[in-house]
């Protein structure tokens, strides 16, 4: 059969026909079904393709140019993995509401505890409220003095807050004697 201007019997305009060989086919299986965990060239390599070369036909693979085919294999099969793996509110309210249910189940009260907590977080009962210190290390002496005295204007203020400090880090017990003689 004579092809007349180089068109394909298809009429798709392309010189050859572009069907997914067995190496391309498990190579799109590899790399969607461990997307994440292989390389392309780890894919390419297991796939069948040689070592030496794997590399560079893995990239050849993912190049939608030379291979329109493959990627948008890839790409369909990855869009529904993507729907899989998307995070939100109502997904994952029922995913902690299952498992706190199996928990409940088996008794492992910690586990369904946490994802009672991990549910009102996400629906938004609790607020979680983180408090950092900051030291800053470059305050000479005249301005830890200063601030001080900002906190405290006199001296007897001072010494009121440093008495109720120390009360409330030493109760009277522990002012009691313990039994044991002082040397």
């Amino acid at each position: 059969m004579k092809m007349k201007n180089n068109k394909p019997p298809d009429n798709t305009g392309k010189k050859y026909l572009t069907e997914l060989t067995s190496k391309q086919r498990k190579f799109i299986d590899l790399y969607c079904s461990r997307y994440g965990e292989l390389s392309a060239s780890d894919c390419a390599r297991l796939a069948g393709y040689e070592s030496d070369s794997a590399h560079s036909r893995a990239t050849e693979l993912l190049n939608w140019r030379k291979h329109p085919a493959v990627v948008r294999e890839i790409d369909l099969r990855l869009a529904d993995s993507r729907k899989l793996w998307s995070i939100d509110r109502d997904k994952s309210l029922a995913e902690l509401f299952k498992i706190k249910q199996k928990a409940d189940e088996k008794g492992m009260l910690g586990v369904s505890a946490k994802c009672a907590e991990l549910r009102a977080k996400l629906g938004g009962l609790f607020i979680e409220r983180i408090q950092t210190m900051n030291i800053n290390s470059e305050l000479s002496e005249e301005d830890i003095n200063e601030k001080i005295k900002k906190l405290f204007p006199t001296k007897e203020d001072f010494q009121k807050g440093q008495h109720d400090l120390v009360e409330g880090l030493y109760n009277e017990e522990s002012n009691k004697p313990t039994g044991k003689k002082k040397k």
